[in-house]
């Protein structure tokens, strides 16, 4: 993480990001060791916080809002049909669990072509009453072993292009853990997905080095093909919807929600961007 200056607020973010509807500056910091934050490696690591009410830009009428960061064209090495692998390092400081009637369908970390087209893919918070695993298509729903976890997997664009239903749990592919049960520790996560438009695209993701999701098929629609230019991604934590918190709870105040990212690495090759060989091997941190 190098230390640029975004346009907003005079927020230092890492260099080769920007802010995205993210007007507080309490949105991002680096969370320092010295300071007493969760650190995974190195001195200092990346620190999300939204507060009831923070939203810019159209994210206050949909309504929704976020604490987020966007990689820029200049250092994103993914293109739609290319073999691309992410590595980081995710911390639950605060994040409760949610039913379906209240859930704010917090998202952690996204891969979206822009441009009004729906994510790629996403990873999302349901209710821990939600989701019909068991029932979904195989070919779509491709778990490798999770039996429960509200963090899951959500294929949005080809849920968005190809209606899916029920039938294919609307698009949530795979759990990928449990927010309240790993509160309060590092989790190590792991992406490889090439962005595939037809049968040869997969998208895969290991969870501390268990392989928790494993999808074969089209990850990004023709709608978004003829539309976006590359893939690239966000991180952070963003309440996608508000309504059913709001009407739930009567309109009460949203939880405080933070969360630390550290470590995290985009390349071609999974010798080069995992977090784990990183720190076996003694390289330098992403400070």
């Amino acid at each position: 993480m190098n230390t640029d200056n975004d346009v907003l607020s005079g927020v230092v973010v890492p260099d080769g990001y920007t802010r995205r509807f993210s007007p507080a500056p309490h949105n991002f910091r680096y969370g320092l060791k010295t300071a007493g934050d969760p650190v995974r490696y190195g001195e200092r690591s990346e620190r999300f916080e939204l507060r009831h009410g923070d939203c810019g830009g159209a994210d206050c009428i949909e309504p929704r809002s976020r604490a987020e960061i966007q990689m820029t064209d200049e250092i994103n090495p993914a293109r739609i049909g290319q073999d691309t692998w992410y590595s980081y390092s995710f911390y639950n400081a605060t994040v409760p669990s949610f039913t379906k009637d209240n859930s704010l369908r917090l998202v952690f970390g996204q891969w979206t072509v822009g441009r009004g087209n729906q994510p790629v893919f996403r990873f999302i918070q349901l209710g821990t009453d939600e989701g019909e695993f068991d029932a979904c298509d195989p070919s779509i729903c491709t778990e490798t072993g999770a039996a429960r976890g509200d963090l899951v997997v959500h294929l949005s664009d080809m849920a968005n292009a190809r209606a899916w239903s029920a039938e294919q749990n609307n698009g949530y592919i795979c759990r990928l853990f449990d927010m309240g049960a790993r509160r309060g520790g590092w989790v190590d996560i792991t992406v490889n997905t090439n962005f595939g438009t037809g049968l040869d695209g997969f998208l895969r993701v290991w969870v501390d080095d268990t392989l928790m999701c494993n999808y074969s098929g089209p990850l990004v629609s023709e709608q978004s093909v003829r539309t976006a230019a590359f893939p690239h991604h966000r991180r952070g934590v963003f309440s996608s919807w508000n309504k059913r918190w709001e009407k739930a709870t009567s309109g009460a105040r949203q939880p405080n929600l933070i969360v630390y990212y550290d470590e995290f690495r985009a390349g071609l090759s999974h010798a080069e961007t995992d977090v784990r060989t990183a720190i076996a091997v003694g390289s330098a941190p992403v400070d």
